[in-house]
Order: structure tokens, then C-alpha cells, then sequence
């Protein structure tokens, strides 16, 4: 399948509004809880430090588990309705990859990278990484199980067009924060609707990303 042709799907489509009403539906829930234990307890560092990467890695598994094996471009089953991929369950199983692993190497992974000097310079980066290694490490398994060479870095040009891409995301999801949140803010004297707009865009802005990367990577 082609760009269009994914962008498109039924799947796609699906996986994409549903997850949008998570991630905005998360971003009430833990702005208000945020409100409600206050800024200077420990309660407050263990949401923002652990709790909400924890909650960003289990939305992302259950976008990507959704869409598989759409976000690579590919199809289950054959014009005839052959079966030519594994079901995800199959593919789990085969390649002794369960779920916690997975939910496990991408919640250590978000943890680590705001330690990384460059990458803590560029925040933006954070979440569009974590998606791609969720990604990068899904299409590996569907690799290994079909015996196939693989690999994951798409070229410099994708990933050139990754970076820019999620920098216009951060940068689009402040504007929408500023444009949408700051009249409701000022009305009911909050900083909350801002706060909510802005996380909830960076959980969106996430599936472009992911798609040219996954698209880019082929069998």
C-alpha cells in the first residue's frame, strides 16, 4: 500500500480516532489529578516523572497494536483472502515477545532519554522517539518471524524529514494551546484548558511521525 492508501484505511481511521479520544481523555484526567494533589508533593513528581510516561507507553502499544500491520503498509490477507501475515496474537506468541516486554523497553526508554544531553535540549523529540522505537521494535518481530532481512533506519532524508516534522508538531501543538486554551483560561481563570490542548495535540501529533517512519521501512 502506498501513502494514501494507509493514510486512508478503515483501520487507520479507526485506531486514530480512538486513540485521539484517549489521549485527549488522559490529558483531563492527569491535568485535574495534577491539580488536585498540588505542585509540591511527592505524589506530583511520581505523576509527571513516571506515571504520565507509563500512561504515554501504554497508549502508544495499544495505537500500534490497532493498526498492525496497516502502519507498514502492508495487509493480513492476500486479494484471494489468504492469510500472508501472522495475526498479532500469532506473531506474539511466535516470537516470544509478550506485551510487558514491549510496554516495558519503551517506559525505560522514555525514562532514559530526557538524560541524554541532545535530546534533552529538544524536548519535541521525546515522544516522536518513543513512538518510533514502539515502531521500530514491532516491525522487528514481524521481520524475524518471516525470516526476512530487515532494516530499521529508513535513510537520511526520512529521518531528516522526522525531525522537522515533529518540531512543527511541538511548535503546532503551543500555537493550538495558545490560540483555543488562552480565551477559556482567561474566562474560568485557569491554566488548565491550555495545559490539556497542548498534551493532548503532542499525544496526536505522534501518529504522522510514526506513519513515515513505518512506511518507510520495508520487507
Amino acid at each position: 500500500m502506498n501513502f494514501s492508501d494507509v493514510l486512508f484505511h478503515p483501520t487507520l481511521i479507526f485506531a486514530t480516532i480512538l486513540y485521539s479520544i484517549m489521549a485527549i481523555s488522559f490529558a483531563i484526567t492527569y491535568q485535574r489529578f495534577l491539580h488536585k494533589i498540588g505542585p509540591v508533593s511527592g505524589s506530583h513528581w511520581i505523576a509527571k516523572h513516571i506515571g504520565e510516561p507509563f500512561i504515554h507507553v501504554l497508549l502508544l502499544v495499544a495505537f500500534i497494536y490497532m493498526t498492525y500491520p496497516v502502519l507498514f503498509g502492508m495487509e493480513s490477507h492476500n486479494a484471494a483472502g489468504d492469510r500472508i501475515l501472522p495475526s498479532l496474537s500469532n506473531l506474539l506468541n511466535a516470537t516470544n515477545a509478550p506485551t510487558m516486554k514491549l510496554i516495558n523497553t519503551l517506559f525505560i526508554i522514555s525514562v532514559l532519554l530526557p538524560l541524554i544531553p541532545v535530546v534533552n535540549h529538544f524536548i519535541a523529540l521525546i515522544l516522536p522517539l518513543q513512538a518510533i522505537a514502539a515502531g521500530a521494535i514491532l516491525y522487528g518481530w514481524l521481520a524475524n518471524y518471516t525470516g526476512i532481512e530487515y532494516a530499521l533506519f529508513p535513510g537520511y532524508k526520512v529521518l531528516a524529514a522526522i525531525v522537522l516534522l515533529s518540531l512543527l508538531a511541538d511548535l503546532t501543538a503551543k500555537a493550538l494551546a495558545q490560540l483555543f486554551g488562552q480565551s477559556f483560561n482567561e474566562k474560568y481563570r485557569t491554566r488548565d484548558v491550555q495545559k490539556i490542548i497542548h498534551k493532548s495535540a503532542l499525544l496526536i501529533f505522534q501518529v504522522p511521525v510514526l506513519l513515515i517512519y513505518t512506511l518507510n521501512l520495508s520487507l
